[in-house]
């Protein structure tokens, strides 16, 4: 009676989760513009750009952009696609440089033929590198932009339903083109934004140091590509002119950023105390305005490839 008891209810349990199963299932096929990614990490980009990569298949990638959201939302790929190959931007939120360097080790194994690495960075990246870099469990991370197991799998292994509801009461206004807080990307992975400003925005950081513990990250990141035969650039972005004034600590802290990178074997595009780039052409303190973010973009591909 017992046994039957037991076995009633783990009949009763493989029968509910095979329903939950096939409701994920059913939810990503007839309803993926609503339905939010799998809550593989703990960032709703990451998962979108999980998702991008998921779509985007098995092609080829030759350059990879890899950084946080001032590489995510800055990069056009129209100038490198044209130049060197099939480019891809990997790049996410809320990433600091240790944490790059795990994503980047992430995307190498993805994509063996990769030949170029570009990290757009500024000084939001070089604080608070904590920890080990983890930033998901990267086996299943690869087995779902692999498409090794179904979606269904990976929805119940991070069931979250209460998040999956509100990411989709939110999803459709997170999807539209170019703001500056939501998470639509182009062909290559980009997030461009832009959002109307005046004198008075907040410029959303204040005074930020420059961490050791950031830049050996850079260091052990670059060793790691240069012994794969892989070239490095980093570039640093521009910033806005009003926060250099409020802060001028800030470009004096890049430019050590951009002296430790040269003295080991990085290469170094630095654009942070570019006088080029007026206030106009930014929306807080270091993310640009879309149509600023492409003349940084062809000026860097031209100087790369």
């Amino acid at each position: 009676m017992i046994n039957r008891y037991i076995l009633s209810v783990a009949l009763g349990l493989v029968l509910t989760g095979g329903v939950i199963a096939a409701s994920f299932t059913a939810a990503e096929l007839l309803w993926r513009d609503r339905m939010p990614p799998p809550a593989i990490s703990g960032s709703i980009a990451t998962d979108e750009k999980l998702r991008y990569l998921r779509q985007r298949g098995d092609q080829p990638v030759d350059v990879l952009a890899v950084g946080s959201s001032i590489t995510w939302k800055h990069l056009d790929g129209a100038p490198f696609d044209a130049r060197g190959g099939k480019f891809v931007n990997g790049g996410t939120a809320y990433l600091r440089i240790h944490e790059t360097r795990t994503l980047t080790r992430f995307y190498l194994d993805l994509y063996p033929g990769i030949s170029h690495v570009v990290m757009l960075s500024a000084l939001p990246d070089f604080s608070g590198c904590t920890g080990d870099g983890s930033i998901m469990d990267l086996d299943d991370a690869r087995a779902y932009v692999r498409g090794d197991r179904p979606v269904a799998y990976f929805y119940m292994r991070y069931f979250a339903p209460l998040r999956y509801a509100m990411q989709a009461r939110r999803r459709e206004q997170q999807q539209v083109p170019f703001d500056g807080f939501g998470y639509w990307m182009d062909e290559h992975g980009t997030t461009p934004s832009s959002r109307p400003t005046d004198a008075n925005d907040e410029l959303r950081y204040e005074e930020l140091p420059l961490e050791p513990a950031c830049l050996e990250a850079l260091d052990q990141l670059e060793a790691e590509l240069a012994a794969r035969g892989i070239d490095f650039t980093l570039v640093l972005t521009p910033v806005a002119p009003r926060y250099s004034g409020l802060y001028p600590r800030t470009v004096r802290a890049m430019d050590d950023a951009a002296r430790f990178a040269r003295t080991h074997g990085i290469r170094v595009l630095d654009y942070s105390d570019d006088k080029t780039y007026g206030n106009s052409d930014f929306w807080d303190a270091f993310h640009m305005q879309w149509p600023a973010a492409k003349r940084l973009s062809r000026e860097v591909a031209e100087t790369l490839l």
